[in-house]
């Protein structure tokens, strides 16, 4: 027996058509990837088109609605609180009927984020753990850069960041995820104290961190290292390979670190202190409000939630 769909009587025989009132389709997409991407020159990017056509669509529907959905000012463009509520409807609605298509076409849509990710923390943690994410989410991609290059999250190069540091910088989205717990390693068969070790080995420095020596020894009430001996690197974990090679005392990063002191790759001469800067995920405006997004940002939790340990 054929069904009906579920449609208002109209007492008289029949149903009552349902006509939705709607802005043009094309533009409430445009309007969308706008809002969602955090600017127009991002959301042309995913689209395929032009930043103007991109801001011609959200004119259109702006002006179909009689509303205002951005702010433009000297600060640049940000959401309206009736384009805020707009996009949280229209990005709802847009995945579901994404879910539905694939569902019923037995399909899956690949969903690819770009990121940029400081080069010890992609190597040293990020990437021993991604086979979690593969088969957690195996149709979500991941491409990394750990070029030591400024990111500007609104470009439509990259999705997110991760990085190291005291505080939010510029107008992106910061997501603090975890402190920096600074502890002093030498190599593994070393029998040192922490005051002998800071006597007779010589510190290795990292040029490029935002705390090193200088800012781990006040919390200890010990004296700085002296900065002009022993070796000096760019990187976190060529300190740590040095260190474990026997060649002075490096100062590990946790967690980034916490597995080669585990493994037994170096040793820990000290309990490990919390210093000023923490690790953040910085995501350009709008993508926690995409699945992708969203799932992406719940599995770095969850995964730095079970090995992190307290510092």
């Amino acid at each position: 027996m054929e069904t009906r769909p579920s449609l208002p009587w109209n007492g008289g025989g029949g149903y009552w058509p349902i006509t939705y009132k709607l802005p043009p389709l094309s533009a409430l997409r445009v309007f969308e990837a706008a809002g969602r991407c955090g600017g127009f020159t991002a959301a042309a990017a995913e689209l395929g088109v032009t930043p103007s056509a991109v801001s011609h669509g959200v004119r259109t529907l702006e002006d179909a609605l009689g509303v205002p959905l951005f702010h433009r000012d000297q600060r640049g463009m940000r959401l309206t609180p009736a384009g805020e509520k707009l996009l949280r409807e229209a990005s709802r609605a847009f995945e579901g009927l994404a879910r539905c298509v694939e569902s019923l076409t037995g399909s899956t849509t690949r969903r690819r984020l770009t990121g940029s990710v400081a080069p010890t923390f992609a190597t040293g943690w990020l990437l021993p753990r991604l086979v979690d994410l593969r088969r957690q989410y195996p149709s979500l991609d991941l491409a990394i850069s750990t070029e030591r290059e400024h990111v500007e999250l609104g470009d439509g190069r990259f999705d997110f960041a991760i990085r190291m540091a005291a505080a939010p910088v510029g107008p992106a989205e910061w997501h603090r995820l975890v402190p920096v717990g600074l502890v002093p390693v030498a190599a593994p068969d070393c029998r040192l104290s922490l005051p002998e070790a800071l006597r007779r080995l010589p510190a290795i420095h990292v040029t490029a961190a935002g705390e090193d020596w200088a800012a781990w020894a006040p919390l200890r009430s010990l004296p700085t290292p002296d900065p002009s001996r022993g070796l000096h690197f760019d990187t976190v974990q060529l300190a740590l390979n040095a260190a474990a090679q026997g060649l002075g005392l490096a100062l590990a990063r946790l967690p980034v670190c916490a597995e080669d002191i585990a493994a037994g790759r170096v040793r820990a001469l000290d309990e490990p202190v919390e210093g000023s800067t923490a690790y953040w995920l910085v995501t350009r405006p709008g993508l926690l409000r995409q699945r992708e997004g969203r799932l992406f940002a719940a599995w770095l939790r969850e995964q730095l939630d079970s090995v992190t340990p307290a510092v």
